[in-house]
């Protein structure tokens, strides 16, 4: 073991303070799962999971503006959820689910509402939660926060349905990311973008507020679709400087014989793959912070979220004697609805350095987000987590979409007796989109072929494979 690490020993886990010789490179592992092939069973399933998921982000809204539910029982959008919900529509289309018109006229009516308002952002960047009907402020007492991480959710979903349509959307996305001012949010000595910006009269998104005092720090998936989008800005003026992105933390921990990897603050597993929901870093080399003088460990992300879902399974599979939810195929915890309200768990190796299981509440959207890493794992899980009865013998976390349901219940806890009646946005978005990428990687090449993304590839020194 290299004398240089720092290890902190915590529960069986190793954390490692980051070390630029520490790279973490792609595997025999990582190249297997290029090759993958799903089955006819597979498929099947695979297209009835997709289907529920495109059900909520079809159903869950209101006209004329059409922006989808922050969750089912919300009276609210979420931004955020928006992003997935225009990256669903590509799905849609190509799947037979909807015509194309149905889905160009649905990206159109979503765009034109947001552009439509002044009192949903600020220099650029949108408000996390926006009104159902209009797509502007929203006076139900939600959070008003013009957010760095929902625009930043919310622009990728734009940019696919941009080159999938072309014409009057494709206008209108030039508009939201000409318009997004990055830079306005990264007025601090590190040159780093802060969380959002807060008006002082929630009323009035024109008028004076202050910039969060957080920033994005950590190297994760939030964290790379903010700085993609804002080192890519087709704006010079509001571009953030390249270096920034390599400066973010890169941590390396691993557990026990497992490989190591870059950990995020709590190891929540969509911290591994929603940026991955549209970069598609399976086709690109290692990046090289060497090239812009930071010294941190070069990564490849496909291979370092690999790694992160074999060891947060495992570290479920070794769980399994103190919560009866998880097993060999039953796995997964992320941001979710619990038996005691919303919940982010911390599972190991993880900058926080702990555990909190949340009582092993499992979240069926992260096993099966992790498919484009571990598609053999996951479609067991899949399989397996769709085949679950309850007492009576009915299906126990799965509605039918064949007739309207939404497919899995956003999570489920069976030493509680728990299952999530609601749906999520940011966690049916996900699990669409990662299943298409696995399957066909529509998504990926999409959002890989607008121009913001090429800049950000040339600005970032990144090289495809």
């Amino acid at each position: 073991m290299n004398r240089q690490y720092m290890l902190v020993m915590l529960l069986g886990t190793t954390v490692f303070a980051a070390n630029p010789s520490t790279d973490i490179l792609r595997s025999d592992g990582a190249k297997a799962v290029a090759t993958y092939r799903f089955n006819e069973s597979d498929e099947k399933l695979l297209d009835e999971v997709q289907r529920g998921c495109f059900n909520y982000l079809w159903h869950e809204v209101e006209s004329p503006a059409y922006v989808v539910k922050d969750r089912k029982k919300a009276p609210v959008a979420s931004v955020a959820a928006v992003g997935f919900q225009l990256s669903a529509l590509p799905i849609g289309i190509e799947r037979g689910w909807i015509t194309r018109d149905e889905g160009e006229a649905r990206a159109l009516a979503i765009l034109e509402a947001l552009l439509s308002r002044d009192d949903n952002r600020h220099e650029g960047i949108f408000l996390h939660f926006v009104d159902l009907k209009t797509g502007g402020l929203s006076t139900t007492g939600y959070e008003v926060l013009a957010s760095t991480i929902d625009t930043s959710i919310m622009l990728p979903g734009a940019m696919t349905v941009s080159e999938y349509f072309g014409g009057k959307v494709r206008e209108c996305v030039d508009r939201m990311l000409r318009e997004a001012n990055w830079k306005a949010f990264a007025n601090n000595p590190r040159g780093l973008v802060c969380m959002g910006w807060r008006p002082k009269d929630r009323t009035n998104m024109n008028g004076s507020g202050e910039y969060h005092h957080s920033l994005w720090q950590l190297s994760s998936a939030e964290e790379h679709l903010v700085y993609w989008l804002a080192i890519g800005s087709p704006v010079e003026a509001h571009a953030v400087n390249p270096k920034a992105y390599y400066e973010l933390r890169r941590e390396i921990g691993h557990h026990k014989d497992m490989p190591p990897y870059v950990v995020s603050w709590s190891g929540t597993l969509f911290h591994y793959f929603f940026d991955h929901c549209w970069i598609d870093y399976r086709s690109m080399e290692a990046d090289h912070p060497g090239e812009f003088g930071v010294k941190a460990p070069r990564v490849d992300w496909f291979e370092n979220s690999r790694r992160a879902v074999l060891t947060h399974r495992k570290r479920c599979i070794d769980a399994s004697s103190q919560f009866k939810t998880f097993g060999r195929n039953i796995w997964g915890q992320s941001a979710c609805d619990g038996p005691d309200g919303y919940t982010v768990p911390h599972v190991a190796p993880n900058i926080s350095k702990d555990d909190k299981w949340c009582g092993g509440t499992v979240a069926p959207y992260a096993a099966a987000s992790a498919i484009m890493f571990t598609p053999q794992e996951s479609i067991a899980a899949i399989r397996e987590m769709r085949s679950l009865k309850g007492k009576n013998g009915s299906p126990l976390i799965w509605r039918d979409p064949a007739t309207g349901g939404y497919g899995f219940a956003d999570s489920f806890n069976i030493d509680r007796g728990f299952v999530s009646d609601d749906y999520i946005g940011i966690d049916e978005g996900p699990m669409l989109l990662a299943i298409e990428n696995a399957r066909t990687g529509l998504i990926w090449r999409l959002f890989m072929q607008h121009p913001v993304s090429k800049q950000a590839m040339k600005r970032l020194k990144l090289s495809r494979r």
